[in-house]
C-alpha cells in the first residue's frame, strides 16, 4: 500500500492493472494489491443464505405477490366451478368380545391389541364387498355419479381406465373414495361418513353402511361357528375310530397274555406282590417285637415285661389285693376272725397274680416263634411273587403301550365333545359387539368445496409458486444489481451509488445538483467528486471521461452534474459532449450547436480558437458536439482532440468528457485513450454481466485508464438492501442547524 501527505486511502488495482500501467504511472493513479481487503473472508462459505433469501423476495415481490393473487383468483374460480358435496354421519360403536376359553378359534379377534383390533374393523367397513352389498342394496349402480369438477374432469379426459374395463369395480371405487372412517379419540366409537352431491343419499349410503356392517358381523361371526363345527364334528368321529381300535387291540392282548386289569389299571400279579410285601414288613415288624421282650425274659425272668405289666387281668387283681390291703391294715391288731379271712384273701390274690405272670412269660417264646414262622412263609411266598412278576414284565411293555394309545384317544375324544358342545352354545347366542349409536341424516350444510379453505390454500400455492418463479428469474437474470457484485465482477471500486427519481422529465435528473444542491442524487454526485478526489496522488483526475456498455445508462447526467458539482465547488470546469452520435448536453444545457467540436476537429486551420459556450452554471463551460459527422470516429482519432485537450488543460481545473458507449464503436476506446481517466456508468438491474465484462475488455485494450464505476438508477426495488434515508437525514440536520444558526 502507497500513499503521500494529501491521501492515504488506498485504491484497489485487479487485471486491468497490467494493460494499464502506463498510464496509471503517468497519471499518479494509486494501485494496491488485491489482498488488501480480501472479500473472500466476508463471504458466505455456502448453505442457505437468509439474507440473500430476503433480498431475492423483496426484489422479485411484485412478481411474488402478482402469482400469490392469480393462484388466490385460480382457487376462487374452481371453488365455483366445483358442484357442492354434503357429507352425512352415522356413529356405531365396536365393543370387544368376552373371551371364551373353550372355543379358541372364535378368541381370534379378541387376542389382538386394542390399536389392531380397531384398525382392523375399520378396514372391514372400507371393503369392496361391503362396498358391492350397499351398491347392490341400494341400486347406487343406477344413481351414483363422480361428484366434484375434478371427478368429472378425470372421467371426461378418460384417465379413469377402469370405467371402461369394468363398471362394476369402477363403481365400488368410486364409492370408497367417498367413504371415510374414522375412530372417535378415547371411545369405542367410530364415524362412518359419505360424501355425495345429494344430501339424502349421502345420509342413506351412510346408514345403509352401519347397517350392513352390524350384519356382516354377525354373519361373519356364525359363519366362522359354522365352519369351527363342521370341523370339530369331523375330528370327532376320526377320533371314535381312533379310540375303538385302539380298546380293541388292547382287549385282545391282554386277553391272549392273562392279563387281569385293575380297577385303577394295575394287573393282579403286581398288586398281588404290592400287597404280599406290605404283609412281610408288618410281619418283620411283629417278629421283632416278640422277639425283644423274648429276650428281655430270656436275660431276667423276674423282670416284669411291659405286657405283663400293663395285663388287664392282672391290674384287675392288684388293683383287689390293694382294696384288701388297705383294709386288712385297718384290722390288723384286732387279731380277729375276720382279719385272718382277708390275710388269706390276699394271699389268694397274689398267688393268682404270680400264676398269671407266669403263663404271660412262657406265652413269649411261642409268640417269638410263631412271628418268626409267618415272617418265613410270608417271605417265600413273597418271592414267589416275585419270579411271577418278572415272566410277566415281558408282556407288559406292550400291554402299557396299548393302554396308553386308549387313555389318550379317550382324552381327545372327550375334549372334542366339550368343544363341540361350546360351539353350539355359542352358535346360538345371538348377541352382537357391534350397534348403531347415531343414525345419518341429510346434512344442511355442504361440506365441501370450502371457500375459506381454498383460498387459503390458493395464498400459499402462489406464494411457494411465486417464490419458486422468482428464484428462476434471479437465476436466469444476469443483470447488476448492486455495488458489491458491480465490484466483484468488474474488479473496479465503486465511485457512487446515484439513486433513482421520480421525476417527469429527463432534464431535471441531468440539471438536479444545479435545482435540488440538497436531494439524494446531488449528494451522490458530491460523493462521486469526493471518490474522484482520492483516486490518485494529486487529486481528482483533470480530464475524465464517463462512458457506460450501452446506451440509456446515465452517462450524460453523471457527466453534467458532476461538471455542476465541481463548477459549485468553485473550480473552473470544462464540459465537452464528445458523443457525436447522439450528442445531448446542448438540449439538456439549453445552448446553441451550431458550432461545436465537430467545427474544431474537422477544421485543420483551426487554432487556438475558443469553442466553448457560456452555461447558466457559474464557473462551467461547456463545449457542444457541433453538426453530427459522417464518421465521428476519424475526427476523434486525429490530433486535433489531443490539442484540444493540451490547450484546455491550462485554462481549466477539471476536464469532463461525455462520450458515447462502448457498445461496437470505436469512439469511446478512442477517447479513453486520451483521457485521464475514465469512469464506467453501470444502470442497477439493466446493465449484463457479460456486456459490462466485453466493455471493460475493449477499454484494457485501448489502454484506459479506469479509476473505478458507478451504479446509477439504484432503488429498494432493484437492491432492497439500499436506503436513501440517510441523505434525507443529513440534509434535515443541516437545515436544522443553518435555522438554528440564524435564530
Amino acid at each position: 500500500m502507497n500513499s503521500d501527505s494529501r491521501n492515504n486511502l488506498p485504491m484497489r488495482s485487479d487485471s486491468l492493472e497490467s494493460n494499464n500501467s502506463t498510464n496509471t504511472s503517468n497519471n499518479n493513479l494509486i494501485n494496491y494489491p488485491s489482498n488488501v481487503y480480501p472479500e473472500e473472508l466476508l463471504e458466505t462459505t455456502g448453505g442457505l443464505d437468509l439474507r440473500e433469501f430476503i433480498t431475492v423476495i423483496s426484489r422479485r415481490k411484485k412478481l411474488v405477490m402478482a402469482t400469490a393473487l392469480a393462484t388466490m383468483l385460480l382457487a376462487v374460480l374452481i371453488t365455483l366451478l366445483m358442484q357442492p358435496v354434503y357429507r352425512a354421519y352415522s356413529t356405531i360403536k365396536v365393543e370387544r368380545y368376552v373371551a371364551n376359553a373353550n372355543v379358541e378359534i372364535l378368541n381370534a379377534e379378541a387376542s389382538r391389541s386394542d390399536r389392531d383390533f380397531f384398525e382392523t374393523q375399520i378396514q372391514l367397513i372400507q371393503t369392496k364387498a361391503l362396498a358391492q352389498r350397499v351398491i347392490d342394496q341400494l341400486g347406487l349402480d343406477k344413481k351414483a355419479t363422480p361428484t366434484g369438477f375434478f371427478s368429472k374432469l378425470k372421467t371426461m379426459l378418460g384417465s379413469n381406465s377402469a370405467s371402461d374395463q369394468d363398471d362394476k369395480e369402477s363403481m365400488e371405487d368410486v364409492f370408497l373414495e367417498n367413504l371415510t372412517v374414522k375412530p372417535i379419540s378415547n371411545s369405542q366409537l367410530l364415524s362412518i361418513s359419505y360424501d355425495s352431491s345429494n344430501p339424502q343419499l349421502a345420509a342413506d349410503i351412510s346408514n345403509a353402511i352401519a347397517k350392513t356392517f352390524v350384519r356382516q358381523n354377525l354373519e361373519r361371526r356364525f359363519d366362522t361357528a359354522s365352519s369351527y363345527k363342521t370341523y370339530v364334528t369331523d375330528n370327532i368321529e376320526v377320533t371314535r375310530k381312533s379310540l375303538e381300535e385302539a380298546e380293541q387291540r388292547f382287549n385282545s392282548y391282554a386277553k391272549e397274555n392273562n392279563i387281569v386289569q385293575g380297577p385303577d389299571g394295575e394287573s393282579t400279579s403286581t398288586h398281588a406282590l404290592k400287597k404280599q410285601a406290605e404283609e412281610l414288613v408288618v410281619a418283620e415288624k411283629e417278629r421283632i417285637e416278640a422277639e425283644a421282650t423274648y429276650e428281655i425274659y430270656k436275660n431276667d425272668p423276674s423282670a416284669d415285661a411291659a405286657s405283663i405289666i400293663n395285663n388287664p387281668y392282672i391290674l384287675s387283681l392288684k388293683k383287689a389285693s390293694a382294696r384288701l390291703q388297705a383294709k386288712y391294715q385297718s384290722i390288723r391288731n384286732k387279731r380277729s376272725r375276720s382279719a385272718r379271712n382277708l390275710k388269706k384273701e390276699i394271699e389268694g390274690l397274689q398267688s393268682q397274680i404270680a400264676t398269671e405272670a407266669e403263663s404271660i412269660k412262657l406265652s413269649f417264646k411261642s409268640k417269638f416263634l410263631e412271628a418268626q414262622q409267618k415272617e418265613k412263609m410270608l417271605r417265600l411266598q413273597l418271592d414267589k411273587l416275585k419270579i411271577k412278576a418278572l415272566k410277566q414284565q415281558s408282556k407288559s411293555t406292550k400291554f402299557n403301550r396299548l393302554r396308553r394309545e386308549v387313555e389318550i384317544n379317550q382324552i381327545a375324544y372327550n375334549k372334542q365333545l366339550e368343544q363341540l358342545m361350546a360351539v353350539n352354545v355359542a352358535s346360538n347366542v345371538g348377541t352382537n359387539n357391534i350397534t348403531i349409536i347415531d343414525k345419518a341424516s341429510p346434512p344442511t350444510k355442504k361440506y365441501k368445496p370450502s371457500l375459506k379453505t381454498n383460498l387459503v390454500f390458493g395464498l400459499l400455492l402462489g406464494l411457494l409458486l411465486g417464490m419458486g418463479i422468482a428464484f428462476l428469474r434471479e437465476f436466469i437474470d444476469d443483470t447488476i444489481k448492486d455495488s458489491q457484485i458491480l465490484e466483484k465482477i468488474s474488479g473496479l471500486p465503486v465511485l457512487s451509488q446515484l439513486p433513482e427519481l421520480k421525476v417527469k422529465t429527463y432534464k431535471e435528473v441531468a440539471l438536479q445538483a444545479a435545482i435540488k444542491p440538497r436531494s439524494a442524487l446531488s449528494e451522490s454526485i458530491r460523493s462521486l467528486r469526493t471518490s474522484l478526489r482520492f483516486s490518485t496522488r494529486n487529486g481528482a483526475p483533470q480530464s475524465i471521461f464517463i462512458t457506460s456498455s450501452a446506451p440509456g445508462e446515465g452517462k450524460t447526467s453523471i457527466a453534467i452534474n458532476l461538471a455542476i458539482a465541481y463548477a459549485q465547488a468553485g473550480s473552473k470546469v470544462l464540459l465537452i459532449d464528445a458523443d457525436l452520435r447522439n450528442p445531448s448536453v446542448h438540449k439538456l444545457l439549453e445552448i446553441d450547436n451550431m458550432e461545436g467540436l465537430t467545427n474544431y476537429l474537422a477544421d485543420p486551420q483551426a487554432v487556438n480558437s475558443d469553442i466553448s459556450h457560456s452555461s447558466m452554471i457559474k464557473n462551467l463551460k461547456v463545449v457542444t458536439s457541433g453538426p453530427i459527422p459522417p464518421d465521428p470516429v476519424e475526427l476523434l482519432s486525429g490530433t486535433k482532440m489531443t490539442e484540444l485537450l493540451n490547450i484546455t488543460r491550462n485554462s481549466y481545473d477539471h476536464i469532463i468528457i461525455d462520450g458515447p458507449p462502448v457498445l461496437g464503436l470505436a469512439d469511446a476506446l478512442v477517447i479513453s485513450n486520451l483521457s485521464d481517466a475514465t469512469i464506467v456508468a453501470v444502470e442497477a438491474g439493466k446493465t449484463r454481466k457479460a456486456k459490462l465484462l466485453d466493455a471493460l475488455k475493449r477499454l484494457e485494450r485501448a489502454n484506459a485508464n479506469l479509476v473505478g464505476s458507478v451504479i446509477t438508477r439504484i432503488s429498494r426495488e432493484v437492491n432492497p438492501e439500499y436506503d436513501q434515508q440517510y441523505y434525507s437525514y443529513a440534509t434535515v440536520q443541516k437545515v436544522t442547524q443553518i435555522h438554528s444558526v440564524k435564530g
